[in-house]
């Protein structure tokens, strides 16, 4: 079974999904849809059959949305998804808790660095940052991982959220030495590592004029 991953050029809620479909050794195609043909293919519902991105397109023609329905799907084709539904549960409450902090992607991607609408998002956001990161350490506690020795999907999700929050604000997690602890063990994953070291530049992605253009490719890769 081959996959086509479609998204706009950014990293964001597809991140995760690349993170898992390479760490599964699952190959696909990732395509970038241009902000400039974006509205045509809105329109159309070709690639995506609920007007948004991202999409998953299966060999078959058939397209999977949604991008938690696809993370999922993915998950469980990489062993990723707990077969247990209690571990399961688990693992879908740490990716809910990533979705609860997805302004980070807009923060980096849409507006124009240092603008007012740029600065009072981030100032909003790194308010509650502290509140998430909190309940999040303590649910990690003294494990490894969430999924506990071994990661799940969960991780991933969180991991791309604390990964983008860290390039935003470079001290966010220097009070939270657990999560620092497992930001390490992430990256240091032998296929984790790889990808985050040859995934596309940042000065590629994001709207014109925002943070993501301007960020040195190395402060969105690792945390020490």
């Amino acid at each position: 079974m081959s996959f086509t991953l479609y998204y706009l050029p950014m990293r964001a809620r597809a991140e995760p999904i690349r993170m898992i479909l390479y760490y599964g050794n699952i190959a696909y195609n990732d395509v970038t849809i241009s902000f400039s043909e974006w509205p045509e293919h809105k329109a159309k519902l070709d690639i995506c059959p609920f007007g948004q991105l991202p999409t998953l397109q299966l060999s078959s023609g058939e397209i999977i949305a949604q991008s938690g329905t696809i993370l999922r799907f993915v998950a469980k084709l990489a062993g990723l998804y707990p077969s247990d539904p209690l571990e399961a549960a688990r693992a879908d409450m740490v990716h809910e808790m990533a979705n609860d902090m997805n302004a980070i992607n807009a923060i980096l991607n849409f507006w124009p660095c240092l603008g007012d609408a740029f600065e009072q998002n981030r100032t909003n956001y790194f308010i509650n940052f502290v509140k998430h990161a909190s309940y999040a350490e303590t649910l990690l506690g003294d494990k490894y991982y969430f999924g506990g020795s071994q990661p799940n999907y969960g991780d991933f999700s969180l991991y791309h959220v604390m990964n983008a929050s860290v390039s935003v604000e470079p001290a966010c997690l220097n009070a939270f030495p657990k999560l620092l602890r497992w930001m390490e063990a992430m990256y240091n994953m032998p296929r984790v590592r790889q990808y985050l070291e040859m995934r596309n530049n940042v000065g590629n992605l994001g709207m014109c004029g925002s943070l993501i253009q301007t960020l040195v490719p190395m402060t969105m890769k690792h945390v020490d």
